[in-house]
């Protein structure tokens, strides 16, 4: 393995050689014209221009060449990119943010998760509004579906990320074992009580096993909850978790499904994982994201099949976006090359063929969304319209706080219990509560002290 701070110091090495090289590309940031820029005043001036182009991104090394370097690199040959990546993978050494605004690296574009632009790069001052360079460049807002700027945009419209592409959110179910116990298999447009419902038919022990009707990604499907929930208030920094909304949602999805003594029995004995369902056929129906239908053939079991997320009350509202961002950082020397990548990367050229490798697209274009999943051998008998049958809840109010609610008391402590019998859900919340209070105070003393 190198030595970490070798590697760091040889991507710091490398980038400044870049970006010293392109002498003409040198300015103080995004809000002056860079030199190499001014005879460009056309697509084809901008796109055929000698630029150095840096991205810093929340992905591996290796996803970022498979889904975005090769391409990148072919359509803009003019352009040399350099991706630096949060990660660690294999002998490269990942640079978290603090290490690389320490070094003076200055990158032109910076990628992440919806959550990403406060949790980490608003710290850091990476970003800057994108309507003037998206005006310039021709991004239309409008060919997106707008939930996706809930949480990348201001008060007074400023926009600071766009979306590449999203985990839409679905509902596995196993086929087969609803053959086996004779019941109807689930469809789109069920009703969370409805869904409950059919669950509690296929929960059973039999054969030696604990059979459970319902599960899902905890942590997942908590950040993606239909109705917006929040976690924390950005103002005052008080959790949000005691409210009708939450107890509300917290009861339907982690109390009255989980009933059953076996099943709470189970949980306490071992509690369930992905694999309850991908391969030990256990679980019925398993809400997660649609990233597992790209290697379906390793990751689900033989006889799968989808619908759409059950909604309450059969308002069709779905699950809010969790989508992969790109943005023009403030540092950037190279405006105009980077957002000609990220006009690239949202355009129905890249999109199409994006979605034909199975991600979904954040367009509006049914054109676009016919085409998710073409080059994915076996999804013929898949119901993949069930995609797209809900409608995207709005994004909720995303703070530098919520992981540590999400990550700690709500899925450590708080839904284990009710799982497993061992509380009710006014209890745990309030709990929930006095714990996301003392782990907040404690992330800001740290905040604070520069940690």
């Amino acid at each position: 393995m190198i030595n970490r701070s070798v590697w760091i110091m040889a991507v710091i090495v490398f980038v400044m050689s870049m970006l010293a090289a392109c002498s003409s590309s040198e300015n103080n940031g995004v809000n002056k014209s860079s030199n190499n820029n001014e005879t460009a005043t056309t697509e084809e001036d901008w796109d055929e221009m000698e630029a150095d182009v840096v991205i810093y991104g929340q992905m591996l090394p290796s996803v970022w060449d498979e889904r975005f370097g090769s391409t990148l690199k072919d359509h803009f040959p003019n352009y040399k990119f350099e991706f630096i990546s949060a990660y660690d993978e294999g002998d490269q050494v990942g640079m978290d943010i603090a290490e690389m605004v320490a070094a003076g690296v200055k990158p032109d574009i910076y990628t992440g998760r919806v959550g990403s632009l406060q949790q980490r790069f608003m710290t850091a001052g990476l970003h800057t509004p994108m309507n003037e360079w998206m005006e310039k460049h021709g991004v239309d807002l409008d060919r997106f579906e707008s939930q996706y700027f809930d949480s990348v945009s201001s008060e007074d419209g400023d926009i600071y990320m766009l979306p590449i592409t999203n985990d839409g959110y679905v509902m596995y179910y196993n086929e087969a074992l609803f053959d086996r116990f004779g019941l109807e298999h689930p469809t789109d447009g069920m009703s969370w009580d409805e869904t409950i419902e059919l669950a509690n038919d296929f929960t059973r022990n039999q054969d030696g096993k604990q059979y459970v009707g319902l599960w899902y990604s905890p942590k997942h499907i908590m950040r993606v909850a239909q109705k917006s929930l929040n976690f924390v208030d950005p103002d005052t920094r008080e959790p949000l978790l005691d409210s009708d909304d939450w107890h509300e949602w917290i009861s339907k999805l982690f109390y009255e499904p989980m009933r059953n003594p076996g099943l709470q029995e189970r949980a306490r004995e071992e509690y369930f994982g992905h694999d309850d369902f991908r391969s030990d056929d256990v679980v019925g129906m398993y809400v997660y994201t649609t990233g597992w239908i790209r290697n379906h053939q390793s990751e689900l079991p033989s006889d799968w099949n989808i619908v759409s997320v059950p909604t309450f009350d059969h308002d069709g509202v779905g699950v809010q976006p969790y989508a992969e961002y790109f943005g023009l950082a403030s540092t950037s020397s190279s405006p105009d090359a980077a957002m000609r990548v990220l006009k690239y990367l949202t355009d129905e050229e890249f999109q199409t063929e994006f979605s034909r490798n199975g991600f979904m697209t954040p367009l509006k274009s049914q054109t676009v969304r016919d085409e998710l999943y073409a080059n994915i051998e076996g999804l013929d008998d898949k119901n993949i319209q069930s995609i797209f049958y809900n409608d995207l809840a709005p994004q909720r109010n995303i703070t530098t706080f919520d992981e540590i609610v999400l990550e700690g008391p709500l899925h450590e402590e708080i839904l284990t219990s009710l799982v497993r019998g061992l509380a009710e859900v006014n209890e745990a919340m309030q709990k929930a509560m006095d714990i996301s209070r003392q782990a907040i105070e404690q992330e800001v003393l740290r905040l604070e002290a520069g940690e």
